[in-house]
């Protein structure tokens, strides 16, 4: 029989549920959809024929029923005296065709997902519908969030030379759970850009209407993803759900727990060797819609730097080498003058020299790196290293996502920068060496403060770009710690002596932001940060009076158990590892300040009813009595456990323990490893300008 007389005559009989179209059924083929929203069958667009349903009186082409996505909706966001799955399964039995799961298809190098049998998956679609807040909910939220959110996460997935018009297509079906995918890959994506975006909104901030808190709403919407989604390797296989494992990486991120990323990103280069994405040309992945846009190279690249910034940060080995596959080569990164591509071949050199045990050969090294980040700076033109300016820019516009990630990637750069010098900037002598590692990583330091200052001063609500605190952390102790060891010279000497004031004052801004950020937030990283912060300065202050001048300069110190490393003692007279029987000295009641997270640290010499956060001049939002008895609580949360932070069992907190466990995330060993071997006993050799230049 003929098409022509198919279509003409009368219908045949079809049984009831059939969902083939008729040129499968005169061909006795199964009848498959790549995509629930496709209008024509795999069959007959590879063919180019007409798909016509066989369903008596229907004469269009098969589309994606409509009831269907009511009935999800329905189903996922209505009030019913049945639960979501059971709900579902009886759409399932009407609807059999609709829900997609992974098999292969004949396409070679990158193929397609088509429909194999509609219950392999259900069971994780029912229970990832079931956590979909209701549908009063989700409008309510959607008319919370920005766009700043998508174009994030957006950027994350195109090259930097992509337009403003690539990342203004806002995915609304990637992020509108009012239309929920009826694959569970899909369907986790649109719950994780749901909850990247609650992440936008202050955890203190309260929504009339809702059933539940939206941050409960965003816990819950992303704990359900990563534990039946992305950290099944069942649905590993697609180039969307190892999407979804960067989301989940870049949601740690924004969340503050740094740890967690990285060994989310480990998980997603395991991912992505998998598909064959570290070999161009060899491609081997999956895709579940037809219509991605998402680019292979792109995702490879965004995957190694970001691992290998937390690597760094952490202090930690990466998973991929310097000569890592997949990477557009130097030349062709200078002529597109993307800085974070470039960054990341620099950050893994210094991985690499962090790990040599040779001084001369680390120094050699380290001259190098060097001169390959100033060669970074000449890439690009001036105005891209000028400050970020967000005056007259409205909080959720284009411009300001755009100044944003121009300040991010600077920050990241003099990251770098701090990190490569700072091995150099403790050591005890001044030769001209030091003295350049120790004016670079002051410059830096400088540098980043001033833009994430820039940043919370323009937007001091959202709790996301977390990464970037810990980038202005470490700065602010960078900088404070410089100053210390500086003045152990002579003040004609001093190269520092006319930027104190001035660096003082930087540093007291990002306290006070910091500090912002607990009483909205209620943040307990913020307050210790605070905390230790504000104790740096005091010494700080004390060892710029000079040998002396205070009579409580021996008992004024800043003693500080680093996890893995032992303990460091920062006082007005320098910097240096304290020995186990100083260490045994000082165990005993504890008369100072003990924090956990970052170590431990104890502050000698002041007692904590004197330790007011409203103490440091130049801080705004000065605090209220309740705020600094709140901020005093927090502080005593982890006072008993801190007590024994002498034994290392006790230092070492599990990978998974939550942020509070380890305040710092690990931060804390990278920063005070690369310090102290400048302090310890194995000095590296004499610095001299000629060999640095």
């Amino acid at each position: 029989m003929n098409d022509a007389s198919d279509e003409s005559g009368r219908p045949k009989k079809v049984r009831k549920g059939t969902h083939s179209c008729r040129e499968c059924r005169r061909r006795k083929v199964r009848c498959t959809f790549a995509s629930a929203r496709d209008t024509s069958c795999i069959t007959c667009h590879r063919r180019g024929t007409r798909c016509v349903s066989q369903v008596e009186g229907l004469r269009k082409h098969v589309q994606h029923d409509n009831a269907f996505d009511q009935s999800v909706g329905e189903i996922t966001l209505g009030s019913s005296d049945r639960s979501s799955a059971e709900q579902y399964g009886g759409l399932l039995e009407q609807s059999p065709g609709q829900l997609l799961t992974p098999r292969l298809s004949t396409t070679p190098a990158s193929t397609r997902v088509a429909t194999a049998e509609p219950t392999a998956y259900s069971k994780i679609t029912y229970a990832l519908l079931n956590v979909l807040p209701p549908k009063r909910d989700i409008e309510i939220l959607l008319g919370k969030v920005g766009k700043s959110s998508t174009w994030c996460y957006q950027s994350n997935f195109k090259a930097r030379g992509a337009s403003v018009d690539d990342l203004t297509k806002d995915p609304i079906t990637s992020s509108n759970l009012l239309h929920p995918e009826a694959h569970p890959v899909l369907l986790a994506r649109q719950m994780l850009l749901f909850a990247a975006a609650l992440q936008h909104i202050s955890p203190t901030a309260v929504i009339p209407g809702l059933s539940k808190p939206h941050h409960i709403i965003m816990e819950e919407l992303a704990e359900s993803v990563i534990h039946m989604v992305t950290t099944n390797d069942r649905l590993l296989g697609t180039l969307e759900a190892l999407e979804n494992i960067i989301l989940e990486a870049y949601y740690h991120i924004d969340g503050g727990n740094v740890r967690r990323a990285w060994i989310t990103l480990r998980r997603a280069i395991t991912g992505a060797q998998l598909l064959g994405l570290h070999q161009p040309g060899h491609y081997r992945y999956k895709l579940i819609n037809d219509h991605s846009d998402l680019k292979p190279e792109v995702i490879w690249l965004s995957i190694v730097t970001m691992e290998r910034m937390c690597s760094l940060l952490l202090g930690l080995p990466t998973s991929v080498g310097t000569a890592t596959p997949g990477i557009p080569e130097i030349p062709l990164l200078e002529e597109t003058c993307d800085l974070p591509a470039l960054a990341m071949r620099t950050t893994a050199k210094i991985l690499e020299r962090n790990q040599l045990k040779c001084g001369e050969k680390a120094l050699e090294m380290t001259g190098e790196i060097d001169q390959e980040l100033l060669k970074m700076t000449r890439l690009l033109p001036s105005t891209f290293w000028s400050p970020p300016v967000f005056s007259g820019i409205e909080v959720d516009s284009m411009e300001a996502f755009i100044e944003s990630r121009r300040a991010w990637d600077q920050m990241c750069y003099y990251t770098l920068v701090t990190q490569l010098h700072l091995p150099y900037m403790l050591c005890p002598t001044h030769a001209p060496g030091v003295i350049y590692s120790r004016i670079a990583c002051v410059n830096a330091s400088r540098e980043i403060l001033t833009r994430q200052i820039a940043f919370r001063k323009f937007n001091s609500i959202i709790s996301c770009s977390r990464m970037g605190d810990f980038l202005a952390l470490i700065a602010a102790m960078t900088l404070t710690l410089a100053h210390i060891v500086s003045h152990s010279q002579d003040a004609r000497e001093n190269p520092l002596v006319y930027q104190r004031l001035s660096d003082r004052a930087t540093v007291e801004q990002a306290l006070g932001c910091m500090k912002h950020m607990w009483e909205m937030h209620e943040d307990v990283l913020a307050a210790r940060c605070a905390a230790m912060l504000k104790d740096l300065l005091v010494i700080e202050e004390s060892a710029a009076r000079g040998p002396g001048a205070d009579e409580c300069d021996g008992e004024n110190f800043l003693m500080i158990q680093v996890p893995y490393l032992g303990a460091i003692r920062i006082a007005p007279d320098g910097i240096r590892p304290m020995t186990a029987s100083e260490t045994e000295k000082h165990r005993g009641p504890n008369n100072g300040l003990t924090l956990g997270g970052i170590g431990s640290m104890e502050f000698k010499g002041r007692k904590l009813a004197d330790y007011r956060p409203g103490d440091v001049a130049g801080i705004p939002h000065v605090q209220t009595d309740t705020a600094n008895v709140q901020l005093t609580q927090l502080l005593q949360t982890d006072q008993s456990r801190s007590d024994e932070y002498y034994t290392n069992e006790h230092l070492l907190p599990d990978a998974a323990a939550p942020m509070d466990d380890w305040v710092f995330q690990g931060v804390d060993c990278a920063f005070f490893d690369l310090l102290m071997r400048g302090v310890g006993e194995q000095q590296l050799p004499e610095l001299n300008e000629p060999e640095r230049r």
